[in-house]
């Protein structure tokens, strides 16, 4: 009797020892637990501050954190026409560009860095313009057609493009809209052909200067932002929540087709130019280079001041009213450039 007692002693002993598997012991601890039962130190959340991760590399462009830094930036022209809207892709641009063209409207030009898109669209035609923004980033520029003065710049300039009437492997026509404004590419497209056009040179671009976390932007309170294109009003709100202006027209949010969200910036820079249309097109002269007043709006707040560019290609720089460079918030940045006749209110 006595060696049964001590087997059975043994068995629970060599049991209480194998060590279960983690759903087991995860299981065992819900079905203990009692609503009644107060929390104790060892059931409190672990108070460990959660560390960050660290990223090699700091984009230029937008100031997030990346771990590998791209080749070069991409620069695509975006339509605005009403039968375009909504546009796809935008809201995955590192910066994007509302410039006026012709007819009343703007085109988008979206400058790809890190940022990437399976639908990139509607693309359109070039102007000198557009082109002179893409070159100031050294960017591979992308459209779709081009106006006669691009095709002469093009021409004259050696510029890295990409024109769809001559590369259209890396482009598709959504049937679903109406032709010229159903033509789309990607991010993966462009760079299969970026790449086997020899356009892959590496040029990382200077860019911006961002502010640092938890440092303020100083300026007057500007919940609210509106530009009055000819095309329709164009307004910003800034949101609390997500620390950002979203974007609206007609006083309706403004949405991306592919992914549904509604665009916003961390940063709205208006940049005030010269526009004059010189032919029986209505086609515009946008003047870039010189200098003009600047606003610079960023949580929920302005400052005033100035843009200046010297040459084609060096970058257009904005300074507030001591000379200062402006410093971005990290995240999208879209720069509105409307004519000098325009007047902004926020």
């Amino acid at each position: 009797m006595m060696l049964i007692i001590l087997a059975v002693i043994m068995l629970a002993s060599f049991q209480g020892c194998v060590r279960k598997p983690v759903s087991d012991q995860v299981d065992n601890r819900v079905e203990e637990a009692r609503p009644e039962e107060t929390e104790t130190e060892e059931t409190k959340p672990d108070d460990t501050e959660v560390t960050l991760p660290e990223y090699k590399f700091t984009c230029p462009l937008d100031g997030i954190g990346i771990d590998e830094m791209p080749i070069r930036p991409v620069a695509v022209t975006i339509d605005n026409y009403r039968g375009a809207r909504p546009q796809s892709g935008l809201d995955k641009a590192d910066i994007v560009y509302e410039v006026p063209v012709e007819g009343g409207i703007t085109r988008y030009l979206a400058m790809f860095f890190h940022g990437q898109a399976d639908v990139i669209g509607p693309v359109r035609s070039a102007r000198p313009y557009l082109i002179d923004i893409s070159r100031e980033w050294d960017a591979v520029y992308i459209h779709a057609g081009q106006s006669p003065q691009a095709q002469t710049y093009f021409k004259n300039t050696k510029v890295a493009h990409i024109n769809e009437m001559f590369h259209s492997s890396g482009f598709w026509r959504d049937k679903s809209r109406k032709a010229p404004h159903n033509l789309y590419s990607s991010t993966d497209n462009l760079w299969r052909e970026i790449e086997k056009l020899g356009l892959d040179k590496v040029s990382i671009p200077e860019g911006f200067e961002f502010r640092d976390e938890g440092e303020e932007l100083s300026g007057a309170e500007a919940a609210e932002l509106s530009l009055p294109y000819s095309y329709g009003k164009v307004g910003y709100s800034y949101d609390e929540q997500t620390e950002t202006y979203k974007r609206f027209l007609n006083g309706n949010p403004y949405n991306d087709l592919a992914s549904g969200v509604q665009l916003s910036a961390a940063n709205v820079l208006v940049q005030q130019v010269a526009v004059r249309a010189f032919d029986s097109e209505g086609r515009l002269e946008v003047d870039l280079i010189g200098e003009g007043k600047a606003w610079l709006f960023s949580e929920g707040r302005v400052i005033e001041g100035t843009w200046r560019k010297d040459a084609v290609t060096e970058r257009t720089r904005f300074y507030d009213e001591t000379g200062v460079l402006m410093r971005l918030k990290t995240g999208q940045t879209w720069i509105q450039l409307v004519p000098s006749r325009v007047q902004i209110s926020y």
